[in-house]
């Protein structure tokens, strides 16, 4: 009997009609506020049950030893000792990296050689660049005053062919 008054009873559709009234038994379950706190003491209870062990421990006991100071050094102890095992674990699960470290050491250096050397074939290759560039200039120099002679003597070859027509029509 007791275990129905304390059983959660599910939700009923709101149909928008008043249930009816049940009639027998308890009077205590006919008033609406008692069945509801008796309803929210019965869902509580699995609740209350977990803080049994706690209440144990702090609650002295009868050979006069304080609970709540054994439940102090219970869970400190209890922290300690998952605390230790945490730290092996992580002890455990440690990897030494240093060979790992070492070799990437290495292959830095090797990338900072071959940069080096990157950087000096550039700086070889620049001044080639600019070795070829002083050098076009150069030649287009040649072929600038080239061009101006030959257009000179073509000048001057067109005059004398012009003095040569007119002075075989003189005579």
């Amino acid at each position: 009997m007791l275990k129905d008054i304390l059983e959660i009873q599910p939700e009923r559709e709101n149909t928008g009609q008043a249930a009816p009234a049940k009639r027998g038994g308890w009077p205590v379950l006919e008033n609406s506020m008692l069945r509801r706190v008796i309803r929210v003491g019965g869902a509580v209870l699995p609740y209350m049950a977990w803080l049994i062990p706690l209440v144990d421990r702090v609650v002295p006991r009868r050979d006069g030893s304080a609970g709540l100071k054994n439940f102090g050094d219970d869970l400190r102890n209890d922290l300690r000792n998952d605390l230790m095992e945490h730290m092996a674990a992580i002890k455990a699960a440690q990897v030494d990296l240093t060979p790992a470290m070492e070799e990437q050491q290495g292959r830095l250096g090797k990338l900072e050689e071959h940069a080096a050397e990157l950087n000096h074939s550039l700086t070889n290759l620049s001044e080639d660049q600019l070795d070829l560039a002083d050098q076009v200039r150069a030649m287009a120099g040649w072929v600038r005053n080239a061009s101006i002679a030959g257009l000179f003597l073509l000048a001057l070859l067109f005059i004398l062919k012009l003095v040569q027509t007119v002075h075989a029509w003189s005579h």
